[in-house]
């Protein structure tokens, strides 16, 4: 990435969270130094801390992500898979049962990498603390940000130490980048400064969910890498995930809606699997050795914030990340989206001569688009779902988005197509295109596979 001129001296992100590692590693192609405030203290090793709530669950690395991440870290992607950090080819290597049946194994088209969070995050941590730009600054909670008299713009953060006693004290900074998460202040910070706050969607399915990691006994995988069920409402809410990640280790995750959530002890957890819609997750894992606790999670619902809208932002601000746009975590598309919003913002510092505005933060939100609404539409399909819904052609938009997912079981054509959507390579309407639609409207419903089908 070509160094922009001039350049700001100083940058501050606020998380230390994939989505702000890597904004950290695109800004530092722009300003002479980074610093990246986190209110935890960071491990010497790859393990779970407490910012990152979802670290106990499953995490893949869709192509778009793998794309963006060795854009911005060149050979990041080799360098997990060296670590440990499984590959998976997809469809081939993925046992996928819809909510209308099997789906075939076509040849891959694309792949996926199994990794854990603490991996994935400890691997690029470690590659920005190779660079003399970039600093840390652990324990410290950012408290509100800094304006500027007589213009519109932040010029640094308040910051205090989550030591006891610790003072408020503020860090200058010609750029700020907030990427603090799900629990994001800056609608509050931005109130403060005068610009009001911004619109809010929310759709949340009432999904739960919880994770385990296990051993699995010898030839328990034999056939495939992965396995999916999805719910099939209303006669179904439950759903499950089977994943490889390093050291020989597999991450499952179950799901469920209106309630229906499964339970963090060991003989609930395995009696949920046992009724999901097929019976391979749980014979995979009940003569498995466990390899965690069982984690929960709730917290699920897509919230949007639309700051790409405010009447006013200020210049050298940017919201990223879940900071700004949030999925329903179960469709794998957060660090995909975090990771090209950074690319996207070394693309804005450098058209803009290294500074950040109004027009960053509408190319953030554009990064968001297509997840959105890949997430919300499907979750908008469950009754329980709560959220506003599509006020014209959203009955149509279902019926043939339905259609395209039945004849995908069947049809590698279509199949190819909704594949590269998921993988954020296509826009949604890469499924209306004439050649994808035909082949859409003209296939037959069934027959379904009622077997997992062969590799």
């Amino acid at each position: 990435m070509a160094r922009s001129v001039p350049a700001a001296r100083h940058a501050v992100v606020i998380g230390g969270s994939l989505a702000g590692l890597c904004a950290a590693r695109a800004l530092a192609e722009h300003v002479d130094r980074v610093t990246v405030v986190d209110r935890d203290r960071f491990p010497e090793a790859p393990q779970v801390r407490a910012g990152v709530p979802q670290a106990h669950h499953l995490h893949v690395l869709i192509t778009a992500g793998q794309r963006a991440l060795d854009q911005l870290f060149p050979g990041l992607i080799a360098e997990l898979h060296a670590a440990g950090a499984v590959r998976v080819d997809a469809p081939t290597d993925i046992l996928y049962l819809a909510p209308t049946g099997w789906r075939e194994r076509f040849p891959a088209t694309h792949q996926l990498v199994g990794t854990s969070r603490e991996l994935l995050d400890w691997t690029v941590r470690q590659r920005l603390a190779a660079d003399p730009r970039i600093r840390f600054e652990p324990a410290h909670d950012v408290v509100g940000l800094l304006g500027a008299d007589g213009r519109d713009a932040v010029t640094g953060v308040r910051m205090r130490p989550r030591a006891a006693g610790g003072a408020v004290r503020s860090l200058p900074a010609d750029l700020v980048v907030d990427a603090s998460g799900r629990g994001s202040h800056a609608p509050d910070w931005l109130a403060e400064l005068g610009y009001g706050r911004p619109d809010e969607t929310r759709v949340d399915s009432g999904l739960g969910y919880a994770s385990r990691r296990y051993l699995l006994p010898p030839g328990a995988s034999d056939g495939w890498k992965n396995i999916v069920v999805m719910p099939q409402p209303p006669r179904s809410g439950r759903g499950g995930v089977i994943y490889p990640i390093e050291n020989g280790r597999w991450m499952v995750t179950l799901g469920g809606l209106g309630g229906d959530h499964p339970p963090t002890d060991e003989a609930g957890f395995l009696d949920f699997a046992r009724g999901l819609r097929s019976p391979l997750i749980h014979e995979a894992i009940r003569d498995a050795t466990p390899d965690s606790p069982i984690h929960g999670f709730r917290n699920t619902a897509n919230h949007r914030r639309r700051y790409e809208a405010m009447p006013r932002w200020p210049d050298g601000f940017a919201v990223v990340g879940d900071a700004s746009c949030t999925f329903n975590p179960v469709y794998g598309q957060g660090m995909a989206v975090a990771a090209r919003t950074a690319v996207v913002l070394a693309e804005q510092l450098r058209d803009s001569g290294g500074t950040l505005g109004r027009a960053a933060q509408a190319r953030v939100a554009g990064c968001s688009e297509t997840a959105w609404l890949i997430a919300t539409g499907a979750d908008l399909r469950y009754p329980t779902t709560v959220g506003p819904r599509p006020r014209r052609g959203g009955a149509l938009s279902r019926w043939y988005l339905d259609r395209a997912a039945d004849v995908a079981n069947r049809d590698p054509y279509v199949q190819r197509a909704l594949t590269d959507v998921f993988h954020l390579v296509a826009p949604l309407s890469a499924v209306v295109r004439p050649a994808v639609a035909l082949r859409v409207l003209r296939g037959r419903p069934g027959p379904q596979l009622v077997a997992p089908p062969s590799s």
